[in-house]
């Protein structure tokens, strides 16, 4: 999960320098404003902090893309953080010299370490530092409010469909209330911006963009971002929302497919665009119609403004995501509607997996 804030920015700031001297000093690279100089390309760059209970640090090659640990801002020394931006660098020119085969800890990273002159203190894949002691953990108030609302979302699996949809509702509620009393006491202005990547693939489609729509209801912004070869499916907003949608996405994904299928074999001329469309359009009415009676106006219009303020925070240009290119068929649309007013979001468990620090 990567991590936004005016702290973490000036952090950023301070490890572009810092990574800017690297490759100047120790590597020779020429560097342009937000590009170096390699083999005659123009290669872009881009550092982020991110959130991991085992991961200090990576490379993205689809992104061009460093990521640095949180914990790493608090207490680590300068010059770790420093070892860790090498380690990640060396990575980077590895694939530039070698492509997707230098992946990983082997020859051609060695090389690469080996080409600029760094030993086994940089190229070692975890650290020695104690870090354990570092983990940084959410509030304990938006805590509690997950585990609530996961325990509604539980009871979306009765049986019964009216007390299933009755559980999604109230989860839905639960969540409202938390942003609103949130917003009135300010506090949104002082929590963390998290962004997370939720779903990934090799090409957009129509049930992509339904899920996009439906988890605008947990109150996050979904931004589609295009990279080498893929796609994918990014949430920003608090660190309680966006654990909510996390916790969703996969659920959603799985069950609009299966939605589609059913009513595929009731009638076989059902077209899955406009269904998908439906569905995303019959949730929405469902949930906004219960958020009408429950909050005023005003405070859904100064939710959707806050949102839109931590969006910029992110992202400095966004392109539009809509449903352009979705045929129209009536009966599909009118179908997926239904199907999405009787939607009921019943997520499974997560685990989290515990481990020694790494570098990728």
């Amino acid at each position: 999960m990567l991590l936004y804030s005016n702290t973490i920015i000036t952090f950023i700031k301070n490890l572009k320098q810092d990574l800017r001297l690297i490759m100047k000093d120790e590597m020779n690279l020429s560097l342009r404003r937000t590009r170096f100089e390699y083999n005659g390309y123009l290669v872009p760059i881009e550092i982020v902090v991110f959130e991991h209970p085992s991961t200090l640090g990576y490379f993205e090659h689809n992104n061009y893309r460093i990521g640095i640990n949180k914990k790493l801002m608090y207490q680590a020394k300068k010059e770790t953080i420093k070892n860790i931006l090498r380690h990640e660098m060396i990575h980077f020119l590895a694939w530039l010299e070698y492509g997707d085969k230098s992946l990983g800890h082997g020859e051609q990273y060695r090389l690469t370490a080996k080409k600029y002159g760094f030993g086994e203190k940089i190229t070692l894949a975890h650290t020695s530092v104690e870090l354990e002691n570092m983990m940084i953990k959410g509030d304990i108030k938006s805590e509690q409010i997950i585990l609530k609302i996961k325990k509604l979302l539980k009871l979306a699996a009765s049986d019964n469909k009216h007390e299933a949809e009755l559980a999604t509702i109230k989860a839905n509620e639960l969540l409202l209330k938390h942003n609103i009393e949130k917003l009135s006491t300010n506090a949104l202005n002082d929590e963390e911006i998290c962004v997370k990547r939720i779903l990934t693939g090799k090409r957009n489609n129509e049930k992509y963009r339904a899920i996009y729509e439906i988890l605008k209801t947990f109150f996050v912004a979904p931004v589609f971002n295009h990279c080498r070869g893929i796609f994918y499916l990014e949430v920003t907003g608090t660190r309680t929302n966006v654990e909510m949608t996390d916790y969703v996405a996969n659920f959603l994904y799985n069950e609009l497919e299966r939605l589609y299928k059913e009513q595929r074999k009731k009638d076989k001329d059902i077209k899955k665009g406009p269904f998908m469309k439906g569905i995303a359009a019959g949730y929405i009415l469902k949930i906004k119609s219960v958020q009408s009676q429950n909050t005023s106006e005003k405070e859904l219009i100064t939710l959707n403004c806050k949102l839109r303020t931590q969006l910029k925070m992110v992202y400095t240009r966004l392109s539009s995501n809509s449903f352009y290119g979705t045929s129209h068929h009536e009966k599909s649309m009118d179908l997926g509607k239904e199907a999405g007013k009787r939607l009921s979001i019943n997520p499974g468990i997560q685990t989290k997996n515990d481990g020694m620090l790494l570098l990728s």
